[in-house]
């Protein structure tokens, strides 16, 4: 889910071919009544969240930063522990639905257009490149806690580079 709307989303989906659909918080209601949104920037806080299919959230992870993330074995276990359940249970959560041509004008990020995979590989080569600066510099002042997490920035954008990739040659392949 983000607060991007549905035709950004629809493109996001195309362009890493999802296995999921993505939906469109465009106003960030739901972010908010979460409290999960970040005023400051006008976003969603970065969230990774594991609903059963009663709507029932079984795990929950709020990132500080978009580079904030649990690693996958921990989302994955969260998945492997979803219980069983029919469809149509619910355990009484209110569902915020707008139509899609609302969601599309009423966007809180109307101006910024969707990201092409093309444009993903310099940016996460960039990514890559200031982390690389970043732990010369910590590791010349032997902040080692700095230190650890510019690695752990730049793992994250190593991987992220290495899916783009791949995301690449399976759309040039197919």
């Amino acid at each position: 889910m983000s607060v991007d709307p549905p035709s950004h989303n629809e493109a996001m989906v195309e362009k890493l071919d999802l296995p999921f659909t993505l939906l469109s918080d465009p106003r960030g209601a739901l972010a908010k009544r979460c409290d999960l949104w970040n005023d400051k920037e006008g976003v969603a806080v970065p969230t990774i969240v594991v609903v059963d299919r009663a709507g029932v959230i079984r795990y929950l992870y709020a990132g500080h930063d978009f580079a904030d993330r649990p690693g996958d074995d921990e989302v994955l276990g969260a998945l492997d522990e979803l219980p069983d359940a029919s469809p149509g249970e619910r355990d009484g959560a209110v569902e915020i639905r707008v139509p899609a041509e609302e969601a599309e004008a009423s966007t809180v990020r109307p101006d910024r257009p969707p990201i092409t995979l093309e444009q993903l590989v310099p940016y996460y080569r960039g990514v890559f490149f200031v982390t690389v600066a970043l732990k010369r510099r910590f590791g010349e002042l032997k902040d080692r806690a700095a230190f650890k997490e510019v690695d752990r920035y730049q793992r994250m954008a190593k991987e992220y580079a290495a899916a783009i990739n791949e995301t690449r040659e399976l759309k040039d392949g197919s």
